[in-house]
């Protein structure tokens, strides 16, 4: 719910020049991050619950291919090449053929690590390790020289993407989230297993269904309602 809020401020305040949806989704950007991070670590969470993971990733890689297309032609200026659903289908397929390798590791120290790596390598594309003031570690300049990296979170000055989650720092939401979940397997509350909301239930099992299509609707009920109004 908080991702298609977010995207509808986007489209609308951007693409579209709303003023008052451009404030919020600048106000909602400092804390961006926070939920991306959940969103990410819930992958990783229900990562442990499949029994599939390879399948899974399948379906998220093609609509992560779709996106790319259909940016290259909406927004040629700031495409999508590595944005959250190519991230998503690559840490799931990676999870696919590793998943035995993190039952060898303690999930609280695996949690504690994934977050540490992930707050260290959290401005990997702004150069540098590390957080300022605390402490900065700049990296090689040549890994910036071009975007072939770009997947990694090395980026070429002056370019713009609509939608960016490089492996370095995501990959490890996404670890925290498989560790958190082979923590917390087998000790879910009883609740969680009897109670259902069904309005919730709905978005839970509809999840990818609805992170594929609620973009282009969108921008389909902005389009409308801007040749309606002569401008929204």
């Amino acid at each position: 719910m908080c991702m298609v809020f977010y995207h509808a401020m986007f489209t609308m305040g951007f693409m579209f020049g709303l003023k008052s949806a451009q404030a919020m989704f600048i106000f909602f950007s400092f804390i961006s991050p926070a939920f991306a991070f959940a969103f990410i670590m819930m992958c990783g969470i229900s990562s442990t619950l499949s029994r599939s993971n390879f399948k899974r990733s399948i379906p998220i890689l093609g609509a992560a291919l779709l996106v790319t297309l259909v940016s290259v032609f909406i927004t040629p200026d700031a495409p999508i090449f590595f944005g959250i659903l190519h991230l998503l289908g690559v840490c799931v397929l990676g999870y696919s053929f590793t998943e035995k390798l993190f039952h060898k590791i303690n999930p609280i120290a695996g949690i504690a690590v994934a977050f540490l790596i992930f707050l260290l390598t959290y401005n990997v594309q702004y150069g540098y390790l590390g957080f300022e003031p605390f402490f900065k570690i700049p990296l090689p300049s040549e890994l910036y020289q071009s975007n072939s990296l770009c997947f990694l979170g090395f980026v070429k000055e002056g370019t713009s993407y609509s939608d960016f989650f490089p492996l370095l720092p995501w990959f490890f939401a996404f670890i925290s989230g498989v560790f958190a979940g082979r923590l917390l397997k087998g000790r879910y509350p009883l609740f969680m297993y009897k109670k259902r909301v069904p309005f919730f239930t709905l978005l839970g099992t509809n999840a990818f269904l609805i992170y594929v299509i609620h973009q282009p609707i969108i921008y389909g009920v902005s389009y409308i309602l801007t040749l309606l109004s002569g401008g929204i």
